[in-house]
């Protein structure tokens, strides 16, 4: 029974997941699907809203019926032609990384997750097309988890592709522990209010580094210092923080800011990125060590991920829900580098 497809839908209200399963609908036994899709590279006036095939599923895969997804700048990438050399794009192009709903039809290989649960998680393919910019989205079970009770759709459907990011940078290759002091580039940002969040938890001082708007979300966060990039020298303010250099480095920026990192971290401290490799020499020259790496949904990230969750130790602050029909809304809020903690889509609201 398990193989096939649900006869399950929503109701009105279903964003607290306080049962976990949906009721009857026949909206389920449709055979197409409402998205937002780019026919071609470009800027955010691309999406079109279309309707579309339902996609189909792998042997190890699940389709997921969507309520929310989150909008990522990695989105944006995508959607601007930046990882054509790395992935193939099917057009019409779905984009979307991340997402939560219920299990709608399950592969033949069986899964973890029943008919009509609740999960979330990350949605990434060796191709691009098929994304959570619609109502329907396949996706391995490995790179799900279930929702945890209590937790709204809207907030884990934002969790996983940024929040997984940062736990990767700050807990395996920055290591981050009790004492340390860690400087978070972009610490407003999407990757950058989890890294926050979760170098708070494993006992870090942070310090933060974001525009002045900004400054009391990220002390919300639980950062110790705030410095503005815009207003300030950055390592001269961090400098009279940490007078011996701090021990560790987010950073979610890149370019020119990613190189002074150098300078505010201590001789021998560490470095992680997700957005491009160490661009100077002076990270090797001070013994600083430097990782660069995507977020790589395995069961156990995803499992410690939902840890966190559950525990409500990380939590995105979403600060921007648009429906489905307005994509390109987020996504130019990411373009102008506007976009603060998460936006999200509800996918299940036509208006």
């Amino acid at each position: 029974m398990q193989n096939e497809v649900a006869q399950g839908g929503f109701d009105d209200d279903h964003d607290d997941n306080s049962t976990g399963r949906w009721p009857v609908s026949r909206r389920l036994v449709e055979r197409v699907m409402r998205a937002m899709v780019c026919d071609e590279f470009g800027g955010p006036e691309q999406f079109r809203e279309r309707e579309m095939d339902r996609p189909p599923i792998g042997p190890n895969s699940v389709l997921v019926r969507l309520t929310h997804a989150g909008v990522n700048p990695g989105d944006a990438r995508i959607r601007q032609g930046q990882f054509v050399p790395r992935a193939r794009h099917h057009f019409p192009m779905v984009l979307g990384l991340e997402g939560a709903g219920f299990v709608e039809e399950i592969g033949l290989s069986g899964s973890p997750f029943e008919l009509g649960q609740a999960v979330y998680g990350f949605f990434l393919h060796d191709y691009v097309g098929d994304g959570t910019y619609a109502e329907l989205a396949p996706t391995r079970s490995t790179q799900l988890v279930p929702v945890p009770p209590g937790i709204p759709m809207r907030e884990a459907a934002a969790v996983a592709c940024a929040g997984g990011t940062a736990m990767v940078l700050v807990e395996e290759l920055l290591q981050v522990g009790p004492g340390d002091t860690v400087v978070v580039l972009g610490a407003a940002g999407g990757v950058g209010h989890f890294a926050v969040q979760v170098a708070v938890a494993s006992g870090a001082e942070v310090i933060g580094v974001a525009r002045s708007s900004n400054h009391e979300f990220v002390r919300g966060l639980g950062a110790a210092h705030v410095v503005d990039y815009r207003t300030e020298d950055v390592s001269a303010a961090v400098a009279k923080l940490a007078p011996k250099g701090v021990d560790a480095a987010v950073d979610t920026v890149g370019g020119a800011a990613q190189a002074q990192l150098s300078d505010m971290v201590r001789h021998g401290g560490r470095v992680a990125s997700c957005v491009h490799a160490a661009e100077t020499p002076e990270f090797v020259a001070r013994h600083q060590s430097f990782e660069y790496r995507f977020f790589e949904a395995t069961p156990s990230r995803m499992q410690r991920l939902n840890e966190h969750v559950a525990s409500r130790r990380v939590r995105p602050r979403i600060t921007r829900e648009l429906p489905l029909s307005s994509v390109a809304e987020g996504h130019r809020a990411i373009d102008a580098g506007e976009a603060r903690g998460k936006i999200v889509l509800r996918i299940d609201d036509a208006s």
